[in-house]
């Protein structure tokens, strides 16, 4: 059964209560997934699944917080912000208070047979690399930097019916976990150069769109059938009386320095407390710079009886 309750979290804290409605949501009283109806897509850049999170977020966080939709084929897919913050992104004002106002980018990953996630050690991130922040703007035109977060979740087909769904994996992360790199994000996201009046006949571009791949959060077994909140405050768990703290992690950068995180679940599973884990996101173990070649069509001519 799901929880019905608005999320009341401390006002500082707009992941949290993010958090918990997703995990509310999405598991039961005792950490099972719930099954849930997702209609098919209606269009190809439609998400329906986008599209459930908006909903659940408006339907269960407190009352007078605002979640504002992207367009289409825009990042970051929604914004949380609280009413002062939301009237500053109105009226195009720039002294934000960073605790009252968050992105969020939606991030699926399909499950293999045997459950786990596809492609463990990378995601895709179409255009626009994860940054632990990210550009929004104003209604007029002014461009605001905000903190980003990443929902990312393993979603699976449900045996109880057509078009259903359960989430059997589910992290709320920081950009910063992922990347705090923001002059990549300033260069992948600004104006590019596109190749133009390419093919026999002039009529062809190459609009240089780049493909980006970063680490699966996922991919860590110790993440597999849980909710779990990755954040940089160590407090949460005296903060926030729905969350315990269970893990702490670091991730070290290429220029060596070590980033912590503190790992936190709904404290009514009474989740166990666990040690340290340094660069627990799993890393692929043959990355060449090369790209693999396209359009490689086989025919076995022996296996058609050709020859």
């Amino acid at each position: 059964m799901t929880h019905t309750h608005r999320i009341e979290a401390p006002s500082s804290e707009l992941p949290a209560e993010v958090f918990l409605a997703l995990a509310e949501e999405f598991f039961d009283e005792q950490g099972q997934p719930i099954p849930f109806h997702l209609p098919a897509k209606t269009k190809p850049q439609d998400d329906p699944f986008d599209r459930h999170v908006v909903a659940v977020l408006k339907q269960k966080l407190a009352k007078d917080l605002v979640v504002l939709i992207s367009g289409q084929n825009t990042s970051p897919d929604l914004v949380v912000a609280r009413p002062e913050e939301y009237q500053l992104l109105v009226d195009g004002g720039t002294e934000f208070n960073t605790t009252a106002i968050m992105a969020l980018e939606v991030k699926k990953v399909a499950p293999t047979k045997s459950g786990q996630p596809s492609r463990k050690s990378s995601m895709d991130f179409n255009s626009t690399p994860p940054c632990s922040t990210v550009r929004v703007y104003s209604d007029k035109g002014m461009p605001l930097v905000i903190p980003a977060y990443y929902l990312i979740a393993l979603l699976a087909r449900s045996s109880d019916g057509p078009d259903r769904y359960y989430t059997d994996s589910l992290a709320l992360v920081p950009g910063s976990a992922l990347s705090e790199d923001t002059k990549l994000y300033d260069e992948i996201t600004g104006e590019r150069t596109k190749m133009i009046n390419l093919g026999s006949y002039g009529d062809g571009a190459d609009r240089q769109r780049p493909m980006l791949m970063f680490s699966n959060p996922l991919g860590w077994p110790w993440m597999a059938g849980q909710a779990t909140l990755i954040s940089d405050r160590s407090d949460l768990g005296s903060q926030v009386g729905e969350l315990s703290y269970v893990r702490e992690i670091s991730r070290e950068t290429t220029a060596g320095k070590v980033n912590t995180f503190f790992c936190y679940r709904l404290e009514s599973l009474d989740p166990p407390f666990e040690e340290p884990a340094r660069n627990p996101f799993p890393l692929p173990s043959a990355r060449t710079e090369k790209t693999s070649p396209r359009g490689q069509f086989k025919i076995n001519l022996r296996r058609e009886g050709l020859f």
